[in-house]
C-alpha cells in the first residue's frame, strides 16, 4: 500500500473510531454531557451531508438543553446548534423552515447582545423568504435587518441592504418605493467603491423603471448596467443588460436600436446550456414590437410563431 494510500486509511479509522467512542458515549451520559455529544455527531453527518441525520441529532441536543434550563443558562449552545439546523435546511431546500429558524436566531442573537449577528440572521431570513416568493416576508426582514447600526457595519454592507429592500419592495410591484431604495442603495455602492453592486443597482433600476414605462430614466440605468457588463466581460450579465438596454430603447421608440440589443440578447441568452426559456420567450415579444415598427410585420410574426409552443410549454 502507498504511503497516500495508508495515510488515508489511517485518517478514516481515526474517524470511524472517534464516531464508535461517541455513540458509546450517548448510553453512559445525561443532561448536557449528553447534548455535547450528539451535536459532535451531528457535526460528523453534516460533513457526510447526511443532513436528515443532522437535524435528527440536533433537535435531540436542543430538546436535552431546553430541558434543562433553555435559553436562560444555555443560550450560546442553543444558537451554535440553532444554526446547524438552519445550515440543514438550506441544503435541503427547505427554505420556510430555514427562514423560521433564521428568524429564531435573531432572536437569540439579540438576547446575546450580538446586533451585528442580529442583522445577518434577518438578512438570511430575508433572503429565505424571497427564494419561495415570500415577499412581504422578505421585505420584513430586509427592512428589520436595515434598521439595526452597529459600529462594524461597512458602507457596502448599507449598500445592499437598501438593494434588498428594494428587490423585494420591486416584487410587490412599489417600483416608486423599490427606486428610491435603489438609488440610496447605488449612492452607497459607489462610496463603497464597488463597480459590481453599482451594476447590479443599475439593473434593478432599469427594470423599475421599464415597469413604470419611463423609457429615458430605464436607458440610463440600462446603458449603465450594460458599461459595466462590457469592461466586466461577462457575456451571461451582457445578455440581461442588452435585453434591459433594448426594452428602454423600445419604450423610447428608438426601434433599430432595441432591435439590435434585443437580437444580440438573444444570441447571448441561447448560448447558456440551462437556457432561461421565460427571458428568451421575453425578449423575442419585445423583438417583434421592435420589427413590427421597423416595418418588418411578418418577420415578427414568425418569430411569434416559433416561440408558442415553447411559451405554452413554460406557462403549463
Amino acid at each position: 500500500m502507498s504511503k497516500e494510500k495508508e495515510t488515508v486509511s489511517t485518517e478514516k479509522n481515526k474517524k470511524d473510531t472517534r464516531e464508535q467512542e461517541l455513540w458509546d458515549r450517548i448510553s453512559m451520559s445525561e443532561g448536557t454531557e449528553r447534548a455535547e455529544v450528539l451535536d459532535e455527531l451531528s457535526h460528523i453527518a453534516y460533513k457526510r451531508d447526511h443532513y436528515v441525520e443532522c437535524l435528527h441529532l440536533v433537535d435531540t441536543s436542543i430538546d436535552i438543553y431546553f430541558k434543562q434550563g433553555g435559553i436562560n443558562l444555555y443560550l450560546k449552545e442553543l444558537i451554535h446548534l440553532y444554526h446547524g439546523k438552519a445550515h440543514c435546511f438550506e441544503n435541503l431546500k427547505r427554505y420556510t423552515e430555514a427562514a423560521e429558524i433564521h428568524e429564531e436566531l435573531a432572536k437569540m442573537k439579540d438576547l446575546d447582545g450580538d446586533l451585528e449577528g442580529q442583522a445577518e440572521e434577518l438578512r438570511a431570513a430575508g433572503r429565505a423568504w424571497y427564494r419561495i416568493e415570500e415577499w412581504r416576508k422578505s421585505l420584513d426582514n430586509h427592512i428589520a435587518a436595515k434598521a439595526i447600526t452597529y459600529p462594524e457595519i461597512s458602507t457596502i454592507t448599507m449598500g445592499i441592504d437598501l438593494l434588498n429592500v428594494g428587490m423585494a419592495l420591486a416584487k410587490l410591484k412599489s417600483y416608486e418605493d423599490a427606486i428610491d431604495s435603489y438609488l440610496n442603495a447605488r449612492t452607497l455602492c459607489k462610496e463603497a467603491k464597488n463597480p459590481e453592486f453599482v451594476g447590479w443597482c443599475d439593473n434593478y433600476l432599469a427594470l423599475s423603471y421599464i415597469a413604470l414605462k419611463n423609457g429615458p430614466e430605464a436607458r440610463f440605468h440600462a446603458q449603465h448596467y450594460f458599461n459595466y457588463t462590457k469592461v466586466a466581460e461577462d457575456l451571461g450579465m451582457e445578455a440581461y443588460s442588452r435585453y434591459r438596454l433594448g426594452a428602454a430603447h423600445l419604450l423610447c421608440e428608438e426601434y433599430e436600436d432595441a432591435e439590435k440589443h434585443l437580437a444580440r440578447s438573444l444570441e447571448l441568452l441561447t448560448l447558456d446550456e440551462d437556457k432561461d426559456w421565460e427571458d428568451i420567450v421575453a425578449v423575442n415579444k419585445e423583438l417583434a414590437i421592435a420589427l413590427t415598427a421597423l416595418d418588418r410585420a411578418e418577420e415578427a410574426k414568425a418569430r411569434l410563431e416559433r416561440i408558442k409552443t415553447i411559451e405554452e410549454t413554460i406557462a403549463a
